[in-house]
């Protein structure tokens, strides 16, 4: 079952899609989080979806500020701004009467993981984490495809934290990356994996790039993801 939800932000609204099994009675949640200049309705994330819907997981996938049908201009997002997105999001979720509240864990790819990552680390009832393609820092590079975009204060604030530090909180986390990602080299995940705390994993897929566009690595990542789900959030 999909429910369409829409969320009163301070300023601009947020949307997304909540899917919940209709097998499994107050099942868990998995919140996914998409790339910076992605949407909800990425194939991945359909995908992530329909594979947690099928193992019983609910997942509840929302564009960001300035992103597919949520409010908002892209060229004025942060990392703290997505940060309050998800936020607000996972609110969302564990006051939803028809799912497990102590149950809910996160998945975010690429800008989606940094803010993943972050929130895993401010919040301690998070039961696990998949960080996808993850930086651990932003930098401008001139004729890329961000500085096109014409962001404004996105590297500025991003700047303000210290992922690593911030991963040292964090456990029960998968890390999943790409080993000919073009856009985040595969060194910075294995930098976010070793400053994580135990439990936790690296997955390098061999030959992937950075949004696992091969259906062999798209597939495998997918499968990654439910799996690490189901051992933490079907205890």
């Amino acid at each position: 079952m999909n429910e369409q939800f829409e969320l009163p932000a301070p300023v601009l609204k947020v949307r997304g899609i909540l899917t919940v099994p209709d097998h499994n009675a107050n099942p868990p949640c998995v919140v996914i989080s998409h790339g910076l200049i992605s949407s909800k309705d990425s194939s991945k994330s359909v995908a992530l979806a329909q594979a947690f819907c099928a193992a019983g997981i609910a997942s509840c996938r929302f564009d960001y500020h300035g992103c597919g049908e949520s409010e908002g201009d892209l060229r004025n997002t942060t990392l703290t701004i997505r940060l309050q997105n998800l936020r607000m999001v996972v609110e969302y979720v564990r006051r939803h009467k028809g799912l497990n509240p102590s149950a809910i864990g996160l998945s975010g790819s690429s800008f989606g993981g940094s803010t993943t990552l972050l929130l895993a680390a401010l919040d301690p009832t998070i039961r696990c984490a998949i960080l996808m393609a993850t930086p651990y820092r932003l930098e401008e590079r001139p004729d890329d495809e961000l500085e096109q975009v014409g962001f404004t204060d996105i590297y500025k604030d991003f700047s303000k934290y210290d992922l690593l530090s911030q991963a040292e909180k964090v456990s029960r986390a998968l890390v999943i990356h790409g080993e000919n990602d073009e856009t985040v080299p595969w060194a910075e995940g294995n930098a976010i994996y070793k400053h994580l705390s135990d439990p936790k994993r690296f997955e390098l897929v061999k030959g992937g790039d950075h949004v696992f566009s091969d259906t062999v690595h798209r597939d495998r990542v997918i499968q990654l993801s439910l799996d690490w789900a189901k051992s933490f959030l079907n205890r």
